[in-house]
């Protein structure tokens, strides 16, 4: 699927904003992750050939519902997750744009894993999608949007109600969530795929989180992707999916919350 074009995967960092004209291309392949929908322009144009969705099963059926709103923004080629419960969510809305995630090889999926052993942390979303890109057979893949959780707040946009309410209080300008996440995690696996000798990463900002991992993609003579402008973006995800209110969500989120210190160390969300 992508073995013959030079794919960029992109998260949704503030970098988005800084790429200059010539490193991404407008014929390149697209990787999107997660809440790309909320962003205020389209860094990265309109056409999504992949986008790669994860994240908490619980608040998915909720982002696939506001993805299926915003169809008529973005032209979705297909979509992919490594998370059964988030697969069953996408269903509802996509079942016939879905692509199963497979890694390219066993090697590369016991790497993965052996290096989740080491750090105890999960791959970030846009680390996955790099992984899935290569299972699909990409040789050359610019990294776009991919901050980290460094730099300022984490996202190019402002979080809805819904948003900050089911994330930890001012998550919109922390780091990564360390209970999850290791950002030296997904650079080891960015250092163990372009040790393998199949594959091209490059990044495609100057100033960036994985400056010391990743070499900067050249500029490129052809047309660049436009930064289009975006009328009237959403802002929030959707109130219901289905059967299903947000604000039932946000009732057990902080149900569980106040479980957590009344029963230190025995509640769970």
């Amino acid at each position: 699927m992508l073995a013959d074009r030079i794919c960029v995967v992109a998260g949704n960092g503030h970098s988005l904003e800084s790429i200059a004209p010539g490193r991404v291309l407008a014929g390149d392949a697209v990787l999107r992750t997660n809440n790309f929908f909320f962003e205020r322009a389209f860094y990265l144009g309109r056409r999504v050939d992949l986008a790669y969705i994860a994240g908490d099963p619980r608040v998915a059926p909720f982002m696939f519902e506001t993805l299926h709103r915003c169809r008529a923004d973005y032209r979705i080629g297909a979509w992919t997750s490594h998370n059964p419960a988030v697969i069953k969510a996408g269903m509802r809305r996509f079942r016939d744009l879905y692509r199963p995630m497979t890694f390219r090889d066993g090697a590369v999926e016991q790497g993965v894993a052996d290096l989740m052993a080491r750090y105890q942390r999960k791959p970030m979303s846009g680390t996955y999608a790099v992984l899935a890109a290569h299972g699909l057979g990409a040789r050359h893949i610019l990294l776009a949007g991919m901050d980290l959780y460094t730099g300022g707040p984490r996202y190019p946009f402002t979080p809805g109600r819904h948003f900050q309410a089911l994330m930890a209080p001012g998550m919109a300008a922390m780091g990564p969530d360390k209970h999850l996440h290791d950002a030296d995690l997904d650079r080891a696996i960015f250092e163990m795929l372009q040790a393998r000798g199949d594959l091209r990463l490059e990044r495609t900002t100057e100033a960036s989180a994985l400056q010391d991992v990743l070499p900067l993609a050249p500029l490129r003579e052809g047309e660049p992707v436009q930064c289009l402008p975006r009328a009237n973006p959403v802002s929030d995800w959707v109130d219901w999916a289905g059967p299903y209110p947000i604000a039932l969500l946000k009732l057990l989120r902080r149900g569980a919350a106040l479980r957590r210190r009344l029963l230190p160390g025995r509640a769970r969300s």
